[in-house]
């Protein structure tokens, strides 16, 4: 990433990314130590390998309180002879072991603020929603971390008569989203300024752009042989959309032209969505809209057109409420292994589970995979 530019301003300019964020920077060497301490990618499973088709890096990264929740439902579920043959990582944990870290490394107190919006993750500030987010609060406080949870205008107010008892905020916040979603930054931007770290760095977002897919993708001149048999091995061919000519099956096209006869081939990304915003898929996609969209990327001039990627049929067994009984489907998925300080600490999967009688229509469950102890 850093040969797009410096320093973090001239990497966020390099990427495209919305002006108004420049602000939120802090000092390079923090930006460097912590922008990639926490993320998870989409990796699905094809008939060919693993293919990763994105990265989130950022403490807001989706997944983390789902799979913890959920293999603490496995521990109790399971077979004792079942649940000693296997591994159930708690990213929760883990996450904990490394703002203990992050706090000895720059000599701070063990006290964590935890700053959410609950809106965020689709819940109201009623009734027992804040669970949520105290689930993780316990689970600092299990770290041997002193805790305490804000709602974001909660914590703006708590700086007015308490500004410097916060040593290290874990913000659970994404600025782009609340860009997105029509709010103003001023209250984020503040929790930025308020003398306390605060993670994870705005360079988590350089380190999540989906640009860096394109980037990889089309090879740089300092990879060497091995980097790009790695690249083509685990990512899916992508190019960002403001180029104009790209070699594609061995054949040189015009990318709009491309994008146009192949569009049940291609995804078109915005750089910097999240939660699948702006993700057009073209096989989904009439080609009146997916000429739309070709030329809302083109105006842009941040979105990525990569390879679609399919999975290959997993077997899984899904509980039919109204017959009472496990029924066995086949399915596609997408896995999401959590990382915290370079450790794999659980995973996520998305299966994508037809509708009952065969209809096109599907719904999405969360699971969580547990790996066999050796």
């Amino acid at each position: 990433m850093h040969h797009l530019g410096d320093d973090c301003l001239s990497r966020h300019r390099a990427l495209g990314l919305d002006e108004r964020l420049t602000e939120f920077y802090a000092d390079e060497e923090f930006e460097n130590a912590y922008a990639t301490v926490m993320g998870r990618p989409d990796v699905i499973l094809t008939d060919s390998g693993w293919k990763f088709i994105e990265f989130n890096f950022c403490s807001s990264t989706g997944g983390q309180v789902y799979v913890h929740l959920l293999n603490e439902l496995w521990r109790q579920l399971l077979p004792a002879g079942t649940l000693s043959a296997l591994t159930l990582a708690d990213p929760l944990k883990t996450r904990g072991d490394l703002l203990r870290t992050v706090l000895d490394d720059l000599g701070l107190d063990p006290y964590v603020a935890l700053v959410g919006y609950l809106p965020d993750v689709f819940l109201s500030d009623s009734g027992g929603n804040r669970r949520y987010y105290e689930i993780e609060v316990d689970a600092l406080r299990k770290s041997g971390i002193r805790a305490e949870y804000f709602e974001t205008d909660e914590f703006i107010e708590a700086l007015g008569s308490r500004r410097g008892e916060f040593p290290l905020v874990l913000e659970r916040t994404v600025p782009q989203e609340w860009i997105d979603a029509g709010r103003e930054l001023g209250p984020l931007l503040a929790i930025r300024k308020c003398g306390s770290a605060v993670l994870t760095p705005q360079s988590s977002y350089q380190a999540a752009n989906k640009q860096l897919f394109a980037v990889l993708s089309q090879g740089q001149e300092w990879m060497s042989e091995e980097d790009r048999e790695f690249v083509r091995r685990y990512i899916p061919w992508s190019r960002s959309v403001r180029e104009e000519t790209v070699e594609y099956g061995g054949t040189t096209w015009k990318l709009a032209e491309l994008l146009r006869e192949r569009r049940t081939d291609f995804v078109l990304k915005r750089s910097d969505g999240d939660q699948n915003f702006d993700v057009h898929i073209g096989s989904l996609t009439d080609a009146s809209a997916w000429e739309d969209v070709i030329a809302k990327a083109h105006e842009a001039g941040t979105w990525i057109a990569q390879e679609t990627v399919h999975s290959t049929e997993i077997h899984a067994d899904v509980l039919d409420c109204d017959r009472g009984a496990y029924l066995g489907v086949s399915t596609r998925a997408v896995f999401g292994p959590l990382f915290m300080g370079g450790r794999m600490t659980g995973c996520g999967v998305r299966y994508d589970v037809p509708a009952p009688g065969g209809g096109a229509a599907g719904s999405s469950i969360l699971g969580s995979v547990g790996w066999q102890t050796d």
